[in-house]
């Protein structure tokens, strides 16, 4: 299934939401780029106001030189600890011409999403939480619809789908893939929210069959453990 078809039905705008560690940035990065290569045009908010090193505008040239869009706090305020959101996202959210791709901080983090909330309502959206179960806080059913409960409170929105991300990094094998694919549909059962995409890296693209729509992830963030 390619992604003019994935998208068949969907919103217009997606929300990344997760804990900290799901690899929610690379995720929106990874959906954000494939958009934009099956046709669309698009555009990536950065609202992960807390990570200095984590953040989608560490991205910026990358994105900018596949023609996305990207809107972030100015550069000169990037590793400010204030909520210094950025100024074009009235604007993404009513452009109906972009598909919009907003990476919002985890957990409490989110609460500066629902400062958009009445303008999320109107133009109507998919918040998707990203999951990874080898992540502190992701490692169990309760721990997950807890998180899940949490993040939707604290930003007002709905959450909508979930994306299994399981992984650990370069060790990722097969068998992560597939214990993720396991507990998040354990998930499914306690809250009624879907899978909406699981994660898989292209060296394992050979190797997983899954009867949910892939997202498949190419590495571009760097991190600074990979110094």
């Amino acid at each position: 299934m390619d992604m003019q078809e994935q998208l068949a039905g969907q919103k217009r705008i997606a929300v990344f939401v997760g804990e900290f560690g799901s690899g929610k940035t690379e995720v929106s990065v990874n959906y954000a780029v494939q958009l934009k290569r099956a046709g669309f045009k698009t555009a990536i908010v950065d609202m992960d106001l807390v990570k200095p090193y984590f953040r989608t505008r560490e991205n910026r040239d990358l994105l900018e030189q596949q023609h996305i869009r990207v809107s972030a706090a100015d550069n000169r305020l990037a590793n400010a600890d204030l909520p210094v959101l950025p100024s074009e996202l009235n604007q993404l959210l009513y452009d109906e011409d972009y598909q919009v791709v907003i990476d919002v901080g985890g957990s409490e983090a989110a609460i500066v999403l629902g400062r958009f909330q009445r303008q999320l309502a109107e133009v109507s959206y998919a918040a998707m939480m990203v999951i990874n179960i080898y992540r502190p806080f992701s490692q169990t059913v309760e721990d997950i619809v807890a998180a899940i409960d949490r993040i939707q409170k604290t930003a007002r929105i709905s959450i909508s789908g979930l994306i299994s991300n399981a992984n650990l990094a370069a060790e990722t094998t097969a068998e992560h893939i597939y214990a993720g694919i396991s507990l998040v549909e354990k998930v499914v059962e306690k809250t009624g929210i879907p899978i909406m995409r699981v994660v898989i890296p292209q060296w394992l693209q050979q190797e997983i069959t899954t009867k949910y729509p892939v997202l498949l992830l190419e590495r571009y963030t760097h991190y600074p453990y990979m110094e």
